[in-house]
């Protein structure tokens, strides 16, 4: 296995990534949770699209897609060093609360403890993890490409925000398929420090995408990053994906990679991206 980018090199991307660029839409990760939308809200403003709808973007063609701030006290961009993993425990909330002076009944502090609620209940599953840093996550990536298998990550790249931002985007190109055969997505957590939920879905189908847009009021050009999973059977029935998009159980969706989310990928040999259409 080779990495495109050496360790340190690696460490400072994802360091970057919280605090230049924005999201379009919650992964399904946290959308489950999402039981309040306001019917005004379309889908493309969220970052939401059937399979057909994006393969038939066009040039030229506008989208209305809000690009929010990442709150960085909620998703630091820092792992624990290694030094202190030892000493403060992941699985020892009490002393965690009182250690970094948060009150487990404050709004972050909930989000803390559903992290870690969250990361409980997958504890001893081989296809998830809750990664606290670098090593385990690329471990476990290792693990899931398998030996001799050189990979990378992508993510949606936006020029630096200081406000967020909704506007009209204009697509600049066709969506261009991003060939892997496997992947493996991470996502921030919220918590007192870097914490990455990864998850290989050998069990459904997925596609990745790159989408060139451009900004209609600030001109910022965006190169997102779009997974379509080819089944929702694992979906809930009242998911904010069916009843935004209004599509029937087990249909593909579409989503727009959110600031900090990425996706490992194969490294290809030769060639790159192929045209979706």
């Amino acid at each position: 296995m080779v990495l495109r980018y050496t360790y340190p090199v690696l460490l400072c991307i994802l360091i970057l990534m919280h605090g230049r660029w924005g999201y379009a839409v919650k992964d399904e990760i946290f959308l489950e949770n999402e039981t309040k939308i306001s019917h005004h809200i379309r889908s493309a403003e969220v970052g939401l699209f059937t399979m057909d709808e994006l393969l038939n973007f066009h040039v030229g063609q506008k989208l209305p897609i809000f690009f929010p701030i990442r709150n960085l006290s909620l998703y630091p961009p820092f792992f624990l060093p290694p030094k202190y993993q030892n000493i403060i425990p992941f699985i020892k909330p009490a002393a965690m609360f009182n250690l970094f002076k948060v009150p487990p009944s404050s709004p972050k502090g909930k989000a803390f403890l559903g992290t870690l609620y969250s990361c409980d209940s997958i504890n001893g599953e081989t296809t998830k993890i809750c990664a606290t840093s670098l090593d385990s996550m690329l471990g476990f990536v290792k693990k899931a490409f398998g030996p001799d298998v050189d990979f990378k990550f992508i993510t949606t790249t936006h020029p630096t925000l200081t406000t967020p931002v909704f506007q009209n985007y204009t697509v600049l190109g066709p969506p261009v398929e991003i060939v892997s055969v496997k992947k493996v997505p991470c996502h921030p957590f919220p918590f007192f420090y870097a914490v990455y939920f990864c998850h290989t879905d050998l069990n459904y189908e997925s596609r990745a995408f790159r989408l060139r847009l451009v900004g209609d009021g600030s001109e910022d050009e965006v190169e997102a990053v779009v997974v379509c999973h080819l089944d929702s059977k694992n979906l809930s029935s009242d998911h904010l994906v069916f009843r935004m998009l209004g599509v029937e159980k087990g249909s593909s969706y579409c989503h727009v990679f959110r600031q900090g989310d990425i996706v490992w990928i194969q490294q290809q040999t030769s060639g790159g991206g192929v045209s979706a259409v």
